[in-house]
């Protein structure tokens, strides 16, 4: 049983907007994102503190 293209296209409006649509989620919802931020933010500010003041 095959569909022709409108009438797929006319199933398709009937769905509701939110099921056509992609919703991407924010990047704090994903588990682990913010613990590897504050790591390589502090591992990146620890850099540049030494690159500043060097070992001596």
């Amino acid at each position: 049983m095959q569909s022709s293209i409108p009438e797929t296209a006319s199933r398709l409006t009937e769905l509701p907007r939110h099921l056509l649509a992609a919703e991407e989620p924010s990047w704090f919802d994903i588990p682990g994102v913010r613990i590897v931020g504050a790591i390589l933010g502090t591992v990146l500010l620890v850099a540049a503190l030494r690159s500043m003041f060097g070992r001596r």
